[in-house]
């Protein structure tokens, strides 16, 4: 890691700590000079502040807003995200940006208003890349508050929670959202079940299918079980959590059955699977949210214009 890279990473650690203007001061120094003095906050605590992905607004959730979103390829109508987007778009590496409101703690928060964070995954210079963000956000933002950071790298709490709690707003890969995978061939008023004729695998390809399924990215567990319908003598042992590679999302039901009765998963994701050969689930963050957000079916509010991906 370059010295540049290190202080980069040293400012993306005091996100939060120290007021906003000088953070966005140093910034523009080291994309500038190659270095910068990093100060050191006296307080260690980690930052009282909450994020969310939208403020409360009467024609989308209310006050019901939603732990995530996923708005990518959405008509967006607030011009400043518009922007931010654009300008991700120019940078070099760029993989995905996502936006979230900062709330100050409860006993300011009256007198600070909510202030927009943006988090930004790049694979190229951070530090000229934070600066190109914050440059193309000045003129309509005061102090652009502006994370960025390299694919695969450990984030700090304060830019993790902007990121998770915010808006996915764009993403290199333009992918649809993911497909979520169904368990059973039949669902009614009788319960769920398979059909006499559902497809078997053995073997190898049983090994290598479970495999894959297994191996998907946790995007929301739960203790929780449902009975067997082949066996109903087992009892409430078939898990339910959610795991996706990106492209799927499917509950750890799919390999249950696969595994203890040999039932494959429904044909695309088998075909999807077997397609990928030796290769197993490797979702990045962006992927991780939007399957998370499909859960919550948070972006139904707004639709998808046709045939666009930003």
């Amino acid at each position: 890691m370059s010295d540049q890279a290190e202080l980069h990473a040293a400012l993306l650690r005091l996100g939060g700590r120290i007021p906003d203007a000088m953070l966005v001061e140093l910034r523009l120094r080291l994309a500038d000079t190659g270095t910068v003095l990093a100060p050191r906050p006296d307080d260690t605590t980690e930052p009282a502040y909450t994020f969310a992905p939208a403020l409360p607004d009467p024609r989308t959730f209310g006050t019901a807003v939603p732990p995530l979103l996923d708005l990518v390829g959405r008509d967006l109508t607030d011009q400043i995200d518009q922007l931010a987007i654009r300008a991700a778009q120019e940078q070099a590496g760029a993989v995905a940006l996502w936006r979230s409101w900062r709330t100050a703690p409860q006993r300011a928060s009256s007198a600070v208003p909510p202030t927009r964070v943006y988090v930004l995954e790049a694979t190229g210079p951070q530090a000229a890349i934070a600066a190109a963000m914050i440059r193309a956000l000045a003129a309509d933002l005061d102090e652009p508050q502006v994370e960025v950071y390299r694919s695969g790298a450990d984030l700090p709490s304060y830019a993790r929670v902007a990121r998770s709690s915010g808006a996915l707003l764009w993403m290199a890969d333009e992918s649809p959202p993911p497909r979520i995978a169904r368990v059973f061939d039949v669902v009614d008023a009788d319960g769920a079940r398979f059909e006499s004729g559902h497809e078997r695998l053995d073997g190898a390809d049983r090994e290598q299918v479970a495999a894959y399924l297994e191996a998907g990215a946790a995007v929301l567990g739960t203790t929780g079980t449902l009975s067997d319908v082949v066996e109903p003598e087992r009892g409430a042992v078939v898990p339910m959590s959610y795991r996706t590679d990106g492209r799927w999302l499917w509950t750890e039901s799919v390999a249950y059955y696969l595994r203890t009765h040999a039932l494959a998963p429904e044909p695309d994701l088998l075909a999807h699977i077997r397609a990928a050969g030796s290769l197993l689930p490797a979702p990045d963050a962006a992927h991780e949210h939007r399957a998370l957000a499909t859960l919550f079916q948070s972006a139904g509010f707004v639709p998808a214009r046709e045939g666009s991906r930003s």
